[in-house]
């Protein structure tokens, strides 16, 4: 079988290429996406609208986590969202976090505001101060109502 030189330049070339495209993409692709330590925080929500599993969590408009997973409480029918966070945050004890909206047509994001304790919340625990997301329709009706 005869091979022909230029094919297996080319076949090289080829290999060369796709090799340093993947080196490319290991090297830029953001490292905390594939590591498995995270800081683990949870929360209770009355309505969480809008937010679904890998929904950002943002502070002072960061993104700083990720939704981990999210369940029902069955004694008090309250959504229980798992958030994700890198091991270099440390939040107070005393932190809010709120469902917000990133715009009018915009999906939704938890807004984590870190408080003033010197108390720290640990991996695991459950952040206590929470504000669920609100709809803009029953805020118009509710205004609708006290108007009349």
């Amino acid at each position: 079988m005869k091979v022909n030189t230029l094919d297996a330049l080319l076949g090289f070339v080829i290999l060369l290429i796709t090799g340093l495209f993947v080196f490319y993409v290991y090297v830029t692709v953001d490292n905390k996406f594939f590591n498995a330590e995270l800081f683990i925080l949870k929360a209770r929500f009355e309505n969480i609208d809008g937010i679904v599993v890998g929904s950002k969590i943002k502070m002072s408009g960061v993104n700083i986590g990720s939704v981990k997973s999210i369940s029902i409480d069955p004694e008090s029918f309250y959504a229980i969202v798992t958030m994700g966070f890198d091991k270099e945050f440390n939040f107070p004890d005393d932190t809010e976090a709120s469902v917000q909206l990133e715009g009018l047509l915009g999906g939704s994001y938890i807004s984590i505001l870190p408080g003033g304790s010197d108390v720290m919340l640990l991996n695991d625990q459950e952040i206590l101060y929470t504000q669920g997301s609100t709809s803009l329709l029953n805020l118009m009706l509710k205004f609708a109502n006290t108007s009349n």
